[in-house]
């Protein structure tokens, strides 16, 4: 009941919120008809001499004609000020406040006032821009660099070994991003080689050009850390690997593969250049011992 009733607290205040923003806008249009039919020679005087470039003497104008002038402008603030989407529907009511803007600088009210706020309209409408989120589509292709525990056991016991691959993962990324924050997944093939080595000096097991394939997943989310675009943050990787080590010829020895499916922890950077981009990723296993590092190239649509 208690969550109901919090619901129903906020759907009545933004209801509330709605409706005092949209009074100001109702507000402002019933001061622009009593402009028209009080001050229809000011009006149509003031209009002609902007739209011809003629110099404006704000002592020809009345006191009073100058204050609706103001009313229209300050409701019209009032309004945008509630805002909370660059929706076009608030369009009309910006170019009507940068039009009363002009108004009031030519005759030379309130301009201190009418300025800071006029600037605060815009950083608002900036803000609430910059917040909002587009869907962007990538390729890329990374250089990459992982390796992966195995164990090779023996009469006399285990000894670890190190298998280390190289190769590259072409692969495509779909990103929702604003200015400040990108969330996104991504994909690519692997397709690497790789050599295994023993950990234990006393054992002698090399292999190499081992081929290895499979598929690199990833979700993670980043923040903008500068102007120009460049970005920070974490990935979750996950591989999918298929590669097949092969027994030493020896009786009583054979490879015990790890596991082919790996779930990672990565830090990743992005550097935009252009519509191009330069990428790194640093991920590990934290379970054993399997880290990840790739540099790639790529391009944003």
């Amino acid at each position: 009941m208690r969550f109901f009733f919090f619901i129903s607290i906020i759907l009545l205040s933004l209801s509330v919120f709605a409706t005092e923003a949209d009074s100001h806008l109702a507000q402002a249009k019933k001061y622009q008809l009593e402009l028209k039919e009080k001050f229809s020679v000011e009006r149509s005087r003031l209009k002609n001499a902007i739209s011809t470039g003629e110099p404006v003497d704000p002592n020809q104008f009345s006191l009073e004609f100058k204050k609706l002038n103001f009313k229209i402008y300050a409701e019209l603030v009032k309004h945008l000020r509630r805002a909370d989407q660059p929706v076009s529907e608030n369009q009309s009511a910006r170019k009507a406040l940068a039009l009363y803007r002009k108004n009031l600088s030519e005759l030379e009210y309130q301009d201190l006032k009418v300025d800071k706020s006029f600037d605060m309209i815009q950083d608002h409408f900036q803000n609430l821009s910059d917040r909002v989120f587009q869907s962007h589509w990538s390729l890329f292709l990374d250089y990459i660099s992982w390796q992966y525990a195995a164990v090779l056991e023996k009469p006399s016991g285990l000894t670890n070994l190190i298998v280390t691959n190289k190769g590259v993962c072409p692969g495509v990324s779909y990103a929702k991003e604003n200015k400040f924050f990108s969330f996104f997944m991504d994909a690519c093939f692997l397709q690497t080689t790789g050599g295994v080595t023993s950990i234990d000096p006393a054992v002698t097991y090399i292999q190499s050009n081992i081929s290895a394939t499979g598929l690199k997943t990833s979700i993670g989310a980043g923040y903008f850390v500068s102007s120009f675009g460049s970005e920070l943050g974490l990935k979750l990787p996950l591989l999918l690997v298929s590669q097949k080590l092969e027994d030493p010829p020896a009786v009583g020895y054979t490879v015990k593969e790890g596991t082919n499916l790996i779930p990672m922890l990565g830090f990743y950077s992005r550097i935009p250049v252009g519509t191009f981009f330069i990428q790194t990723e640093f991920s590990r296993y934290l379970k054993e011992d399997q880290v990840l590092w790739s540099l790639g190239i790529g391009h944003k649509f």
